[in-house]
């Protein structure tokens, strides 16, 4: 059996001396430090512990403070708006009062003025001799104001009326005779002048017609609307107007019956005519400098739909659900209907192409464009069409049927895609169809 032995030497004068310490010394000299070690950490642990609970406690207290102080403050902006509403309530019953004081000085007014006109009305209702609604016995109740109101306005007509026959009745018959003399002189001279007038609106009216047809033929451009309100008086529809002898029933009749006076009125109202037929002249030579260029702008429409389910740009493929470049108009049409050349041009290409099924590309040459002062080389597109009605190389003119609307390729359903490109650039259609058609407004579903 192994045995410890601890052997501690200590130096003197005489020499060292020696002490032996057993194995049963040490293992009590162990047990002692294990013991009191394991002590020591019982303590700090429950001092650690007791430290934790009181910070814990101090932690409650202190989110106890917090809300009894947030409760002393609610308690105080409570107590703040009560006072509020207390003043509040207090200055609505002062205004209260002051509007009841206010009402009953205007009622008193009203009665004082209704009063009045009472007074008025018996008094003349007797000068007229005329029966009246109200009699002079009525007198207006609080339930019945309105009532009273409007017969109180009935029987002022009724006096108007009189008064009106009574003033009409003083002119003597020799005065009505004169007057009608008159008339009949200034009827003459006013059928003159109007004949002079219908004939002078008729000439111009003819070169207004005569112009706008030639620039439309030219460019395209629909002019009626701006001409359609100086329509000959030969039309058969529409007809009416105030006859002659209604401008003396006008203010200042008397500046009418002067002689040239109603002539010089009728030349007057021709003055925006003559401007409109010198513009048009203008706008004409202009055009006819440059005819070839405007028959090859592509001005026109090509399809009488209004319609449009898709629009130049970034849109969502309705096959893929991506977002990708769309690069024209989709017009939404039956399947069959006619497709218009927008301008003069030759057919480039005619046949099936890929995803755009059936197509036609017109090559116009040079036109102009919105806001440029050069010209630019045009060609269009026509895709998904159910039939091609011209051929390779073929010369079209403007308002040609060049095909049929179909949903050939790549299409969900009959519908028109339009494209046109500006110097071989894709560009947006609608910005060529909305400055040359501005009356005409195109929707997007």
């Amino acid at each position: 059996m192994t045995r410890f032995t601890l052997l501690l030497l200590k130096k003197n004068d005489t020499g060292a001396r020696q002490f032996h310490f057993g194995s049963f010394v040490l293992f009590l000299i162990l047990f002692i430090v294990t013991t009191a070690s394991a002590g020591l950490g019982y303590l700090f642990y429950d001092q650690n512990k007791k430290m934790i609970s009181q910070q814990q406690v101090i932690l409650e207290q202190e989110t106890m403070h917090a809300d009894l102080q947030r409760r002393i403050d609610m308690f105080d902006g409570r107590e703040a708006r009560i006072e509020f509403l207390e003043d509040y309530v207090e200055e609505l019953k002062q205004n209260a009062y002051t509007s009841e004081i206010t009402l009953k000085k205007h009622m008193a007014l009203m009665e004082s003025s209704i009063l009045r006109i009472s007074r008025l009305h018996d008094s003349m209702c007797g000068i007229l001799s005329i029966s009246c609604v109200i009699e002079g016995s009525d007198q207006m109740q609080p339930t019945k104001e309105v009532d009273w109101l409007h017969n109180m306005q009935k029987d002022f007509d009724l006096m108007d009326k009189a008064l009106k026959k009574f003033a009409l009745n003083r002119k003597s018959f020799e005065e009505q005779a004169v007057t009608i003399e008159e008339l009949q002189a200034q009827l003459k001279q006013m059928e003159q002048n109007l004949a002079e007038h219908v004939e002078y609106i008729e000439v111009n009216q003819s070169t207004i017609d005569r112009l706008n047809r030639k620039i439309s033929k030219a460019t395209g451009i629909s002019l009626n609307r701006k001409s359609s309100k100086l329509k000959s008086s030969k039309s058969s529809k529409g007809r009416g107007g105030p006859s002659l002898m209604d401008y003396f029933t006008l203010e200042n009749n008397e500046e009418l019956k002067q002689p040239g006076m109603l002539r010089k009125r009728l030349y007057q109202e021709t003055e925006s005519l003559d401007l409109g037929v010198s513009s048009l002249e203008k706008l004409s030579l202009a055009i006819d400098k440059n005819y070839l260029n405007w028959r090859q702008t592509p001005s026109l429409i090509p399809i009488r739909s209004r319609l449009l389910s898709d629009r130049y740009g970034k849109r969502r493929d309705p096959f893929t659900r991506k977002w990708e470049f769309h690069g024209g108009l989709d017009f939404i049409a039956r399947n069959g209907t006619p497709v218009l050349a927008p301008a003069d041009g030759i057919v480039r290409l005619a046949k099936r192409h890929y995803g755009f099924g059936k197509m036609v590309e017109l090559q116009h040459g040079r036109g102009f464009y919105p806001g440029q002062k050069k010209t630019v080389r045009y060609r269009t597109r026509y895709a998904h069409l159910s039939k091609i009605l011209v051929k390779r190389r073929q010369r079209i003119n403007r308002g040609d049927v060049i095909g049929l609307v179909g949903s050939t390729g790549r299409s969900t359903g009959p519908h028109l895609h339009y494209e046109i490109l500006i110097n071989n650039r894709r560009s947006d259609p609608m910005l060529t169809i909305s400055r040359f058609n501005s009356e005409k407004r195109l929707y997007v579903r």
